[in-house]
């Protein structure tokens, strides 16, 4: 129960992107740019990552737990929906570009956090 409380953000924002990728139709039209679906797993996980990283401070993980859980963990996460929709969500695809922006958006918003986070400490230190 305490750990939900903790991440109670981060499972909204998981539950969201569990919607929106495997929804059959999630009432939600991409721009018709080529790359436009890359952008929005970007984003998503951008997301996904600085939730799981602003939870994790706050419950005071540190070292190698905080990056475990706030990267780690949402990659992860991105990788087992990109299966699940290969195999059980027609005529969803799973890629293997889309789980690389799903990471490389994870890391970005890990790493603002932090950012953000240790500059916010210096100044109010």
């Amino acid at each position: 129960m305490r750990l939900i409380r903790a991440y109670w953000t981060s499972i909204i924002v998981c539950i969201g992107i569990l919607y929106v990728s495997l929804v059959r139709d999630p009432g939600i039209h991409l721009p018709t740019f080529v790359g436009a679906d890359k952008w929005v797993h970007l984003l998503m996980y951008t997301l996904l990552g600085a939730v799981a990283t602003y939870d994790s401070i706050r419950f005071q993980l540190s070292g190698w737990r905080l990056w475990l859980v706030a990267t780690l963990l949402p990659i992860l996460f991105g990788g087992i929906i990109e299966l699940v929709q290969e195999q059980w969500f027609a005529p969803r695809s799973g890629e293997w570009m889309d789980w690389l922006a799903d990471g490389i958006g994870v890391i970005i918003g890990a790493i603002s956090i932090m950012i953000i986070n240790r500059l916010y400490h210096r100044q109010h230190a």
